[in-house]
């Protein structure tokens, strides 16, 4: 049964909350190590790939609208669309769609969160992840975010996901997130065999809805510690291992507090777009897409925990990254992460990234971002 059949079985259970819940956590991490030098923002906008000028929308990465009633959901996106947010990245988890075999689908509350999407008016960036046991790499299934044991299969998935939600106005497909990053490729980054996934997830996609936007998945700004990889080293060994050719745009994720966009750090993910050397963008040159894209899929700075930054820092990071992102042609996109905080734990950095606190209560950025969308 393929997923884009009408007859496709579909529920309405809540989704798992690993990925979306780990996904600063690496990056946490290393703000431990580099706490008293570096802070970033969440954002968010999709732009035609080809094409290049400034963004003209932003957008916001959201995993946790999946989880969301369909009136919770069309209250948060029409909230959205009032401060000038008109696209929104979520997870097309492979996981939580054939979590129980290759032949069962449960794709209602993706369809949902689709359709609450675009019934709102937003453009949708849909990251194809997530991996069921089933077809995991041999001792990854028990992890959240296991790599797929084979590139055929997850191709598979990725045709299924295009030619599901392409008819229903999906246009970005992003392969993967994070993929330089252990916590989402366990047991520990592979660029050759993240390559292998994106060329046989780009062919599948083009074949079914050829006009699509496909973003290789957004890059962590890490550091090469053993483990991780840095992305501008993660992004040449991709072209090395040929990915040259199979996507339209670049996706990264340029986390950079406590410093701010406009600041030059030597180790902040803002700086690495293009004034480290060498660079995302001059890796990009080097191997012939200079005309491609960069696409900020995710950036932003928490206002608590350990790593937290001031309400004020966080506003000021989103008003000069959205500011620079409008003004820069070869940004393709910049999406906010996130829309609200996930929780009050004053020891989780991760719970602090929203425009809105846990409580719902509007934090500087809010107003600062309405702003500088204009």
């Amino acid at each position: 049964m393929a997923l884009h059949s009408e007859n496709t079985t579909i529920a309405n259970t809540r989704p798992r909350r690993g990925i979306g819940h780990r996904r600063r956590r690496s990056l946490v991490a290393l703000l431990a190590v580099l706490v008293a030098l570096g802070a970033a923002i969440a954002f968010s906008v999709v732009s035609n790939a080809s094409t290049p000028h400034g963004v003209t929308q932003v957008g916001i990465a959201d995993p946790d609208l999946l989880g969301e009633s369909a009136s919770t959901q069309a209250a948060q996106l029409a909230a959205m669309k009032g401060i000038g947010i008109t696209e929104i990245r979520m997870d097309a988890n492979w996981d939580w769609v054939q979590y129980g075999g290759e032949n069962s689908f449960d794709c209602g509350q993706l369809d949902q969160a689709v359709a609450s999407a675009r019934a709102a008016g937003m453009s949708v960036d849909l990251i194809v992840d997530g991996c069921p046991p089933w077809a995991a790499l041999s001792g990854t299934a028990g992890d959240p975010s296991p790599q797929p044991a084979s590139s055929t299969q997850y191709a598979q998935w990725a045709s299924e996901v295009a030619a599901r939600y392409a008819p229903r106005g999906v246009g970005t497909f992003e392969i993967w997130n994070e993929p330089n990053n252990a916590a989402f490729w366990p047991p520990a980054p592979n660029p050759a065999a993240y390559t292998a996934d994106l060329i046989a997830a780009y062919k599948a996609i083009k074949k079914v809805d050829p006009p699509a936007v496909v973003l290789s998945g957004g890059l962590a700004p890490e550091t090469n510690d053993g483990t991780d990889i840095n992305a501008v080293t993660f992004l040449q060994d991709m072209y090395a291992d040929g990915a040259q050719g199979y996507f339209d745009g670049v996706g990264f994720h340029p986390y950079s507090f406590p410093a701010l966009a406009n600041t030059y750090e030597s180790w902040s993910g803002w700086s690495s777009m293009d004034q480290t050397s060498p660079s995302i963008r001059s890796v990009m040159t080097a191997n012939g897409d200079g005309a491609k894209q960069i696409y900020i899929t995710e950036v932003g700075a928490p206002t608590g925990g350990p790593a937290g930054v001031s309400q004020t820092a966080q506003a000021t990071e989103l008003t000069q990254a959205i500011a620079t992102a409008k003004a820069t042609s070869w940004i393709g996109a910049i999406y906010l992460y996130t829309w609200q905080d996930d929780g009050t734990d004053t020891t989780n950095t991760e719970d602090w990234f929203g425009l809105l606190t846990y409580a719902g209560v509007q934090k500087s950025a809010y107003t600062s971002v309405k702003n500088a969308i204009g």
